[in-house]
């Protein structure tokens, strides 16, 4: 799949030239939003940012309302991935407001569960929650099952972080499998790491190892590498809280090289601050102090303050 990815982006490049050539804008508007959601599914943001804004641009200067609130919705996608989620709140509201001057109520939904992540990053879980449950209801009365299919994921990662691992195991069973029916490989990589994440909460190891390696597959089949680094991340917290924090390092480290890589802020802090717990538990307080550090940072600078206290309340622990 990586090289079906390379091939798209290939030819939507080979359209957005001639395309110019010809002088036919909205051709070029329309290859470079392509070209843009490519890039992001491979994690190349930078110029995912680069294409999508100059197709937002164009639509807009074509005055195509749909072609902006869509650029507006992918731009504030990759903006989430990259930590800026003031700016990809914005992006999505925009869209949002755009599809509903449109009365558009998938496209709404759509905007919605994207809202909702970001809502979730910024440690506001009944924001997220309200969101992601309107999405939910929109796309039930539209019987849109791809949209219902991720809010319903949504919802189950937000019930594991409340603690309702039952509720959460049930949610994303129930996503993995209609990502299946759907043929969706990027849902169903996203549904496994979650649920390994929910087994690993409720105690089944084994059943949470298998979620993650099945993940992984499918997300290096697809040239995935945020979503790697986030499954490796789980995969480590896993080890770490099963006190094997040897094993625990080695997930981590991958993480943070790929996140690092990619530009990523929020899973090189993940990873920081695993590798930084792995270290203090194994006694080496002052190497592990030290990436504890630069997550809190990491975290601050994000606006996840909430990991940043926490991080703070352990450093704070060991030198009372």
């Amino acid at each position: 799949m990586t090289a079906d990815n390379d091939a798209s982006a290939q030819a939507q490049t080979e359209a957005l030239a001639l395309y110019r050539e010809i002088g036919d804008r909205l051709g070029q508007a329309n290859a470079l939003a392509d070209l843009g959601m490519v890039r992001r599914q491979t994690s190349r943001f930078d110029t995912a940012v680069a294409a999508q804004t100059e197709a937002l641009s164009i639509y807009r200067e074509l005055g195509d309302r749909y072609g902006e609130a869509n650029s507006l919705r992918d731009l504030g996608v990759v903006h989430c991935l990259l930590g800026e989620y003031e700016l990809a709140a914005q992006r999505h509201h925009e869209a949002f407001d755009i599809y509903l001057e449109l009365d558009d109520r998938a496209h709404q939904a759509y905007a919605l569960n994207e809202l909702g992540v970001v809502r979730r990053l910024t440690g506001d879980p009944a924001g997220a929650r309200e969101a992601h449950t309107r999405a939910l209801e929109y796309f039930t009365e539209l019987g849109e099952r791809f949209g219902r299919t991720n809010s319903v994921r949504h919802l189950g990662v937000l019930d594991r972080l409340d603690g309702n691992v039952t509720e959460a195991i049930l949610l994303l069973n129930e996503a993995l499998g209609s990502y299946r029916d759907l043929g969706s490989r990027g849902g169903e990589a996203a549904a496994l790491g979650e649920l390994g994440a929910a087994r690993g909460v409720a105690g089944e190891r084994d059943g949470a190892v298998e979620s993650f390696r099945r993940s992984l597959d499918i997300l290096r089949e697809l040239g995935d590498r945020c979503g790697e680094a986030e499954v490796l991340n789980h995969w480590g917290t896993l080890l770490h809280s099963s006190s094997d924090g040897a094993a625990a390092r080695g997930p981590f480290e991958q993480a943070l090289g790929l996140a690092r890589d990619i530009r990523c802020p929020l899973e090189e802090a993940r990873a920081l601050e695993g590798i930084g717990r792995c270290d203090w538990t194994a006694g080496e307080s002052a190497r592990g102090a030290g990436a504890l550090r630069e997550a809190r940072d990491v975290y601050r600078r994000l606006g996840a303050g909430g990991a940043a206290d926490a991080i703070e309340r352990l450093l704070a622990s060991r030198t009372e």
